[in-house]
């Protein structure tokens, strides 16, 4: 069973355009890696360097450190929903799964995916009747088939509706207590963040930035309190900070910001609502400006 799969100095060109500029990134068993970065950072170009649709100028694949003599051969290992889901729309849901899974010679059910993705009740229904939401469900399902070790995602919550998209963030968790891998870019990088193990994010080509979600949440980010009203004078707290009529802001850390929450507490002060910023947003921010 492979445990990581790493790409290496992965380099795509399109004539004088440099589209990835020596990549690395690793996919782990049972841990979920974020990608993100603006819209033309290449993310989209490296998930089809990984889907053997695209070959790269340069650059390996590693399973467990050995290499990939060929890198489409990677579609043994990996489960693909790239950009939006493409299916018959004259057949039903159920039966684009059924014909998948016979030309991949799975022994999968097609009910029990559909299931998986809450697709159950509009199994019958042909797919020209899907709501975009229902098509990204089904091409979660189609990633799904065959049992894949790692799956690689891109942008699967386009279309979701709120409840539907909790249902599949509450999947990726399952998923990776089975022990998947999983690479997965969207632009909703406060979803993304409950469930993320390690990000990488990407800029023009290249990567500009990569971590640990646990090693984030130790830093600083921006805290709003809200009170439901005009707060009084405060004795000073242990960091700085700014009151601005019923709000009180500062940067700190999760543990910090518990110690804040103590000693307003302390004073009969008890925020209704807390804010914080996404450590995946602020990271993305910084390229942004």
């Amino acid at each position: 069973m492979v445990k990581e799969i790493k790409a290496s100095n992965i380099c795509l060109r399109y004539g004088a355009n440099t589209i990835l500029d020596n990549v690395n990134i690793s996919i782990a068993a049972g841990k979920i890696a974020a990608l993100i970065g603006p819209n033309g950072a290449g993310k989209s170009s490296l998930f089809r360097v990984l889907a053997g649709l695209v070959k790269p100028e340069n650059g390996e694949i590693y399973l467990d450190e050995m290499p990939l003599a060929n890198i489409g051969n990677l579609r043994n290992y990996c489960g693909y929903l790239l950009e939006s889901a493409d299916f018959y729309t004259y057949l039903s849901g159920k039966k684009n799964l059924e014909l998948l899974i016979k030309l991949t010679q799975s022994k999968d059910d097609a009910a029990n995916l559909l299931r998986l993705v809450g697709l159950t009740a509009n199994a019958g229904k042909k797919v020209s009747h899907y709501s975009r939401g229902m098509k990204q469900r089904l091409g979660f399902a189609q990633s799904m088939i065959n049992n894949p070790g790692f799956l690689i995602l891109d942008e699967p919550f386009n279309g979701l509706d709120p409840e539907v998209k909790e249902q599949m963030l509450n999947l990726l968790i399952s998923l990776k207590k089975q022990g998947k891998g999983i690479l997965i870019s969207t632009h909703l990088l406060e979803d993304l963040e409950k469930v993320a193990d390690s990000f990488v994010l990407m800029n023009n080509g290249r990567i500009f930035l990569s971590g640990n979600m646990n090693q984030g949440k130790k830093s600083r980010q921006n805290v709003i309190l809200h009170f439901s009203e005009p707060l009084p004078v405060i004795p000073t707290l242990k960091l700085e900070y700014t009151v601005s009529g019923n709000q009180i802001q500062f940067l700190a850390s999760i543990k910090e910001t518990e110690g804040i929450l103590v000693s307003l507490y302390d004073l009969k002060l008890v925020p209704y609502k807390i804010e914080r910023s996404s450590i995946l947003h602020d990271k993305y921010m910084e390229i942004a400006q």
